[in-house]
């Protein structure tokens, strides 16, 4: 397991407001497009970004599943926005949805995984 990079502090919350949290995250996005990422999202890829599991403070309801034999993946139980996956194999790491991060420039950078797997719609063709 790779360690953490630099942290700093963000706040987040569901779609509804029900589920808030704070944690320290890195500055870099993965965009995963594998297809459970793809299917949990409904869309062509999810925004992850890694955060210290132990600094993460969650309030209100979320509902949980686990999506393979080594990762769970949380959401409100309300609405249903994705928030959170824990990975059994980084037990100090918990990947926040990008989308759900108050400050959203806190991302500075991002990097691809599972790419391969993103439709052809997904992909920035004005670039």
């Amino acid at each position: 397991m790779a360690a953490l990079g630099a942290l700093h502090p963000v706040t987040g919350r569901c779609a509804c407001g029900q589920v808030t949290y704070a944690c320290a995250i890195e500055s870099e996005v993965a965009l995963c497009a594998c297809d459970l990422c793809r299917r949990s999202s409904g869309s062509g890829f999810q925004a992850w970004v890694n955060a210290d599991r132990a600094r993460l403070s969650v309030s209100g309801e979320t509902a949980s599943w686990a999506s393979s034999t080594h990762a769970v993946r949380h959401f409100c139980a309300r609405c249903g926005s994705p928030l959170f996956l824990f990975e059994a194999d980084e037990p100090a790491v918990v990947e926040i949805c990008a989308g759900s991060i108050d400050a959203p420039d806190a991302i500075t950078t991002s990097r691809h995984a599972f790419a391969q797997k993103r439709p052809a719609w997904a992909v920035d063709r004005t670039a």
